[in-house]
């Protein structure tokens, strides 16, 4: 009896660590065309990933996108290629991708470019303490579920305009070195930048935050731009320091709180709207602040 215990013990041990090898990092794409999970650990790629050379369906005229089914997660891995999931062809024939599951890189350095542009994630997204050491693209991203970009770091410019993040948005303690565009992008939950470094030109304009936005303890050591944004519920600038910053004819129809802020520049609030009152701007220099035509209900 004994005997054939220590028989079922050794089955089901290897049965339960089988399910979390790490895979090779050769057959990824075998398990993306069988629709299998891929889970990829410490490893290094020399070579370009490329999610847009999979079968791929006419969606408009001169475009096509590529179905991804399977969980994508990456833990802890070097990118010394390309990371593509949006391509454009010489006859401007553009593929997009469509991910379904998760999308996960997390602690992954990129030392090449990154490009999701217009891609869709259907699950989970995350970057967590991912590194980009080139350019980093997910303009016209749309996420369907919580992204997690917690303690990424962006070496070069990071362009993320008309993304849109259907749930939570987490940046905190990230940082920015050059410029960071988040032109027109559309928060529908919680979105989180407190403890960010912008050390480049930060573009936040035109964009739409149904949730509470919270920014605390951030610094934008250059110039910073909120113009003509909507703000839905609690925005949170407390402990931040600003150099130069225009959050010029915003609309926040929740509370504003800007407690302990320091402006080393200029900061302009002109021609904005408070429904719940203007915030109080004792913290800030009154030479440095601009708030001509600023009215609340």
């Amino acid at each position: 009896m004994k005997f054939y215990l220590i028989i079922l013990t050794g089955l089901i041990t290897v049965a339960c660590a089988s399910g979390n090898v790490t895979q090779n990092s050769e057959n990824i794409e075998d398990l993306i065309e069988l629709g299998k999970d891929v889970f990829i650990k410490d490893q290094t790629f020399d070579r370009d990933i490329d999610f847009t050379q999979f079968k791929k369906n006419l969606i408009s005229e001169g475009i096509y996108q590529v179905k991804i089914i399977s969980s994508i997660t990456f833990l802890n891995c070097t990118f010394n290629g390309k990371v593509i999931a949006y391509s454009k062809n010489e006859d401007n024939t553009v593929t997009l991708t469509a991910f379904h599951s998760n999308l996960s890189f997390i602690g992954c350095s990129f030392n090449e470019e990154v490009n999701f542009k217009a891609s869709s994630v259907l699950g989970r997204t995350d970057f967590t303490k991912a590194a980009f050491y080139k350019v980093a693209t997910f303009e016209e991203c749309t996420f369907f579920q919580a992204a997690y970009f917690r303690g990424s770091t962006y070496h070069k410019e990071l362009r993320f305009q008309n993304a849109v993040f259907m749930q939570k948005a987490n940046f905190l303690n990230a940082e920015f070195d050059e410029i960071a565009s988040f032109q027109r992008a559309v928060f529908n939950g919680e979105t989180q930048f407190s403890s960010t470094r912008f050390m480049g030109y930060t573009d936040l304009g035109n964009i739409t935050c149904f949730g509470n936005f919270y920014s605390n303890f951030a610094e934008f050591a250059d110039r910073a731009i909120f113009n003509n944004s909507f703000f839905y519920r609690r925005t949170e600038l407390n402990d931040v320091n600003f150099n130069r910053c225009e959050i010029m004819n915003c609309r926040f129809f929740g509370d504003v709180r800007l407690i302990q802020s320091k402006v080393k520049d200029q900061i302009f609030f002109d021609d904005c709207f408070f429904l719940s009152g203007v915030p109080d701007f004792g913290s800030i220099d009154k030479e440095k602040i601009s708030i001509d035509g600023i009215n609340s209900r």
